[in-house]
């Protein structure tokens, strides 16, 4: 008896269009080859129009000229509307933030929910820049 419950629960949960993917290589490939990042002057190379998600929650300055942008916070990104705003858009969709680190997060969490070609807008293309040269301790324990 308590098959068939569990049975509708566990198709229900596997169909749903909330779960995130679990191929965690294939969503952390374009991070780690920086395939996800464009900066501000190669944003008119990509094709479609672009939804520009500013998450710093402030009205932009609307700079983008090459499609529509969406002005939220970041815990609000998985909101039901703002989700199928997202999933509507064809074309690009560009995350940018005054941090760093909150658009690689929501871009994680887009990617692991099955969005495609998703950007983060970022100003260098580097991969890790190191602004002090590394300088080993030059004290010496002495000996006891």
């Amino acid at each position: 008896m308590i098959v068939v419950p569990v049975l509708i629960l566990v198709l229900f949960r596997s169909f749903g269009s909330n779960h995130f993917q679990s191929d965690s290589k294939k969503w952390a490939e374009p991070s780690v080859m920086r395939s996800n990042i464009v900066t501000s002057e190669k944003l008119s190379s990509l094709k479609g129009e672009v939804l520009l998600i500013n998450l710093d929650g402030v009205k932009s300055s609307g700079n983008l000229s090459t499609g529509k942008s969406l002005d939220i916070t970041p815990d609000s990104v998985l909101d039901r509307n703002n989700v199928k705003v997202i999933h509507k858009h064809n074309g690009p969709v560009v995350l940018s933030s005054s941090e760093p680190a909150v658009s690689a997060r929501i871009w994680m969490l887009l990617s692991q929910m099955g969005i495609k070609n998703l950007y983060i807008l970022s100003n260098s293309t580097d991969n890790e820049v190191f602004k002090n040269k590394f300088r080993p301790d030059t004290l010496v324990r002495p000996e006891l």
